[in-house]
């Protein structure tokens, strides 16, 4: 290995990223990704949730009640169609439609329907659903039968549950999305072609681009948690599946852009070769099957892997089969792109 050679592509790579705005904002999104989720979900008990209401007839005191509490913003609107409308325009986080005698029933012993709707994507739909039932609870006079304690994780502390998630993204994204543009670009301004009839070899190419792979996925990794507060846990083996999953995926990127033309065709193989690889990781518990199929990926050990070691405090001799697993998957997968390099040096 020529360490000059190697360094000269980290550099060339890591000075190509800074100038290039397209680079730049592919490895600034899981950022700003991580940095939006947890303004959706830092949700406080004065949220004050928009909602629409209508009325069919003779149930003012209730729609009087709702509007009275601090954390609702009552509309009352002409029609159930009007009211549907405010939601789905993202005017309001949630409907209650109010059927004629609502509160004359609820006077008379019997038990009323009364038809809510909600936006799923709206994130103050969440403070509606924690709160509607005890208000309804409260108009009618009613109580649980038990006694309920219901605590809602911090933003802070929901935000840690979130960052294997995070940081199995960002290892996936960087490694399979910077590094297929860095070597496709070389590609089209004949670069690539130039070190490799230069007396580098194909793994003086593999070490140094690997080595910015690492570099970047590391570091865009180390912000997310500084961000999250993520520094709980065994942190050790947590350092050990960023830097196995950076290298791994680092390495099908490379792979991936070996194969391509141009950074046009690198970017669609990346990109469906992403979906699967995310998706399984994440949708791994729904069903057997999917569990089985999860286990042909590597961001799936890298997950549950980081998972392990942040919120159940795992250590390294638990995680051996998911380190070990890693480790044939970054052998397979760099002896494969040292091998398609090489048959283009002597092509």
């Amino acid at each position: 290995m020529n360490l000059n050679v190697v360094l000269a592509i980290f550099r060339k790579d890591l000075i190509t990223s800074v100038k290039s705005k397209n680079l730049l904002i592919i490895l600034l999104t899981p950022v700003f990704l991580s940095l939006l989720f947890n303004s959706t979900i830092s949700l406080t008990d004065n949220t004050v949730v928009p909602v629409a209401v209508y009325d069919e007839g003779s149930s003012t005191d209730f729609i009087e009640y709702l509007s009275s509490r601090s954390n609702y913003d009552v509309t009352i609107a002409d029609s159930a169609v009007k009211s549907e409308e405010l939601l789905y325009n993202q005017k309001v986080a949630a409907v209650m439609l109010v059927p004629e005698g609502f509160s004359a029933g609820i006077k008379s012993g019997l038990t009323p329907s009364l038809n809510i709707i909600v936006n799923p994507y709206e994130a103050k739909s969440v403070v509606f659903l924690q709160t509607y039932k005890d208000i309804i609870m409260d108009f009618t006079g009613q109580r649980y039968p038990v006694n309920i304690t219901l605590n809602m994780l911090s933003g802070n502390l929901q935000s840690r549950f979130n960052i294997p998630v995070w940081i199995m993204f960002t290892v996936i994204f960087v490694g399979m999305m910077v590094l297929p543009n860095t070597l496709t670009t070389e590609k089209e301004k004949k670069t690539l072609d130039a070190i490799l009839v230069s007396p580098a070899s194909e793994k003086d190419v593999i070490y140094g681009k690997s080595l910015f792979g690492l570099f970047l996925t590391i570091l865009i990794s180390l912000v997310i948690i500084i961000i999250n507060r993520g520094f709980v846990g065994n942190f050790l083996p947590v350092t050990i599946f960023i830097v196995l999953g950076s290298a791994v995926f680092t390495g099908l990127g490379l792979l991936i852009a070996s194969y391509a033309d141009n950074y046009s065709s690198a970017s669609l193989y990346s990109t469906i070769c992403m979906a699967p690889m995310i998706l399984l990781a994440l949708l791994a518990d729904l069903s057997r099957e999917i569990g089985y199929i999860s286990h042909l990926v590597p961001s799936t050990y890298v997950f549950y892997g980081i998972k392990r070691a942040m919120l159940n405090n795992s250590g390294i001799s638990d995680l051996y089969p998911e380190i070990g697993t890693l480790l044939i998957f970054n052998i397979l997968v760099y002896a494969l792109t040292f091998r398609v390099l090489k048959k283009k040096r002597y092509s």
